[in-house]
């Protein structure tokens, strides 16, 4: 009788366990994944903190078991540089910063946002409609930025040189102020400038082009990423990284005013402000990645930004995008699953 207790006590024990495990993990009773604590770089802009934050704000790190701590810089190289000292897990990069990435030093998990900042804005009275209209007209631009690239950019399309235009090398605030004195018949720049022009302005200009019509040409992503390093010895966290954030682009796609709230209760920055800068991108939700990892849409955008890289003289030779972009890892690991 005593041994017939011990063995109902022992299966109702292994019962309750495994009742237990099923309980924590939907009902599937898969094994509960270990909390991972990581740091998550971020920059103090939308682009830069709306992701992390919403995923922070609404769980989807904790539902992944990830204890997430932000940590806010001002500069992608800064990130990577403290990536590489092993005192950063993942963090978010802009544009220029891609070109480490391109050097080894970082891979490219998924992008998060398609620049359409850059803008070429013209005065109406200078009865300039498209880009072909350019020709003859006067144009304020910085060399040397990615405005001038899109201008670049929009000239080489239709065929057009430089020196049918008078193009004039001015900085941000020299701009604004020239066209709003009818100094420059065009100015090309990027926000906050633009906001500075068509604010100020109004119906006095318009906006002919911006980054986004010549994304085939040149596109400017910024991206998550991770260093090899890490993404090879824990690619469960990474894998677990991933998801929540890509659950966040998709709230944030969906609640885009929520997510303004939350950018700015995260930066302490009024909201005013950040509605401003939801205004500077298309914003990529976690089913836009999808469909462009695995119709090749990715690839075509870094292609086109080492191009521009190139053009610029950031990087001297062109690279594999397979080599840095985790198209392949995140296609096999979470998209295809």
């Amino acid at each position: 009788m005593y041994k017939v207790k011990i063995v109902l006590l022992m299966l109702l024990t292994v019962l309750l366990i495994s009742c237990g495990n099923s309980d924590n993990n939907g009902g599937k009773g898969t094994e509960i994944k270990k909390t991972a604590k990581i740091r998550v770089g971020y920059m103090p802009d939308f682009s830069g903190t709306s992701a992390a934050a919403i995923a922070l704000e609404k769980g989807f790190f904790e539902e992944e078991n990830l204890d997430v701590l932000l940590v806010r810089f001002l500069d992608g190289p800064s990130e990577i540089d403290a990536m590489l000292l092993n005192n950063l897990e993942f963090a978010y990069i802009g544009h220029g910063a891609h070109t480490l990435a391109i050097e080894g030093k970082v891979n490219v998990l998924f992008p998060n946002s398609l620049s359409k900042s850059e803008q070429i804005i013209a005065r109406v009275a200078s009865q300039i409609n498209t880009v072909s209209d350019l020709r003859g007209k006067t144009v304020g631009t910085q060399f040397g930025t990615s405005s001038e690239i899109l201008l670049n950019l929009a000239l080489k399309t239709l065929g057009i040189n430089r020196d049918e235009l008078n193009i004039v090398n001015m900085d941000g605030p020299t701009i604004v102020s020239s066209i709003s004195n009818k100094k420059i018949d065009v100015a090309v720049v990027q926000a906050p400038y633009t906001f500075n022009i068509l604010k100020s302005l109004g119906n006095e200009v318009k906006t002919i082009a911006n980054t986004i019509d010549y994304s085939d040409a040149g596109a400017f992503p910024s991206s998550w990423i991770v260093t090899p390093e890490y993404q090879a010895n824990n690619p469960d966290i990474v894998n677990r990284f991933s998801r929540a954030i890509l659950k966040a682009m998709n709230y944030r796609t969906e609640n885009m005013d929520e997510a303004v709230e939350i950018v700015a209760k995260q930066n302490n920055t009024d909201t005013n402000a950040v509605n401003l800068e939801k205004e500077t991108a298309v914003w990529l939700s976690g089913y836009d990645i999808k469909n462009a990892y695995l119709d090749g849409t990715a690839s075509k955008w870094y292609k086109s930004q080492q191009n521009i890289f190139i053009y610029t003289k950031a990087i001297t030779n062109s690279v594999d995008i397979n080599n840095y972009v985790q198209i392949k890892y995140m296609n096999d690991n979470i998209f295809n699953k």
